[in-house]
């Protein structure tokens, strides 16, 4: 019988985790092509219902989370990193904006901002990050394999480009409202106005 070589496997092993990404990259897309200011939720219910579920990892203080650490909550659900130059200061600013807009409702939500990039964001620099915008934003982070593992329940695509300290990341850039339950409620795109957002989640949730 031939042995099989390190070399095949690690080949046989890059070529399943490629195929992973591209197959949750084409998932991105159609929750992108939906999650528009107008609609929010894909009109794909069944693509939707398949977002989501449990994960654990670390919030901005080091301490274990999961998706049942805030009991009879709204999870809003935004995916970024530390060192991002655009799109999430942007989207967690719009994020402040829409909290203040919802009024007592915000009360009935938790924020929370899940890196993609554990290697740079530990614990202090999440909680760093998310104290320049809303103090009820809270900043989760892990290992890597914690990340791998939620971006994979959220079908979340996150990859890394370029090399060294100067690195950045690609990635999704949509927003998940999770129910109490735990099941998905709505999807919205990460530039959508904030008095839209707080305006569709008060009327999904309820005054």
């Amino acid at each position: 019988m031939r042995k099989t070589t390190p070399l095949i496997i690690a080949a046989a092993l890059i070529g399943i985790a490629a195929l992973t990404w591209f197959e949750l990259g084409r998932i991105d897309q159609r929750l992108e092509a939906g999650a528009t200011a107008e609609s929010g939720l894909p009109p794909d219910h069944e693509l939707a219902s398949s977002v989501g579920g449990p994960f654990s990892l670390l919030d901005e203080n080091g301490q274990p989370v999961t998706e049942k650490s805030w009991p009879g909550k709204y999870l809003l659900v935004f995916f970024g990193f530390t060192y991002c130059p655009d799109v999430c200061p942007t989207t967690l600013a719009e994020m402040t904006e829409a909290l203040k807009a919802m009024g007592p409702v915000a009360d009935r939500i938790q924020p929370l901002f899940i890196t993609v990039d554990p290697e740079r964001d530990n614990a202090q620099a999440m909680k760093d990050y998310t104290s320049s915008f809303d103090p009820r934003i809270t900043g989760l982070t892990g290992d890597r394999a914690q990340i791998d593992a939620v971006l994979k329940t959220y079908r979340v695509v996150a990859l890394r480009r370029g090399e060294g300290e100067d690195y950045t990341m690609d990635h999704s850039t949509l927003l998940y409202l999770m129910g109490p339950d735990g099941k998905l409620k709505q999807i919205y795109s990460h530039d959508m106005e904030p008095k839209a957002l707080a305006d569709g989640i008060v009327k999904l949730i309820g005054g």
